[in-house]
């Protein structure tokens, strides 16, 4: 299943727009993007992501520090249909040899923008945490660094001081703006 949802995720993020006279067989981006280890997956949090990066220089040093790790975090504010879910969320989607992929779950319509921008930085903290843990290779592989690092709330959701550390922090820093 996670194995097809990254496939999945691969191709959206590899898909290209127009049709030239002859096409490249291998789509080629035009630039570079800012953050290769933290892609957007919607217009949404594309847009999300430059106002974190105007407005709070922690969500910046967050997605800075990222790009030296092995971890490639993809963003989506796609509808989570359980309003009781937690506004935002990581998952372990796959790996490959020298690259762990996340995923990242930010719900859209019930929250605010500052809110969206403190819940991003939470869940970059949690992408910092299992960079830093090599052992990390699967989903049980990350509920073990949560029992270890952190505490379980209910059933498959996981936490960390430092996580909520980083989001006061940030609703501070927004809050001063």
């Amino acid at each position: 299943m996670a194995r097809a949802l990254m496939m999945c995720l691969l191709s959206l993020s590899s898909a290209t727009a127009g049709a030239g006279p002859e096409p490249d067989p291998v789509p080629r981006p035009t630039a570079p993007p800012s953050w290769p280890h933290t892609r957007p997956l919607s217009p949404g949090i594309s847009s999300l992501l430059a106002e974190a990066k105007e407005k709070s220089s922690i969500v910046t040093g967050l997605i800075n520090d990222l790009e030296q790790t092995d971890v490639v975090v993809y963003i989506t504010d796609s509808v989570v249909s359980n309003l009781r879910a937690p506004g935002s969320y990581l998952i372990f989607l796959s790996r490959d040899a020298t690259t762990r992929y996340l995923l990242v779950r930010l719900a859209r319509w019930r929250l605010s923008p500052q809110e969206r921008i403190a819940l991003l930085g939470h869940e970059l903290q949690h992408a910092l945490e299992v960079a830093a843990a090599g052992e990390v290779k699967d989903g049980a592989g990350l509920a073990d660094l949560y029992r270890r690092i952190g505490w379980q709330g209910s059933v498959n959701q996981f936490e960390s001081e430092a996580a909520q550390t980083t989001a006061s922090r940030i609703r501070k820093e927004l809050a001063r703006r």
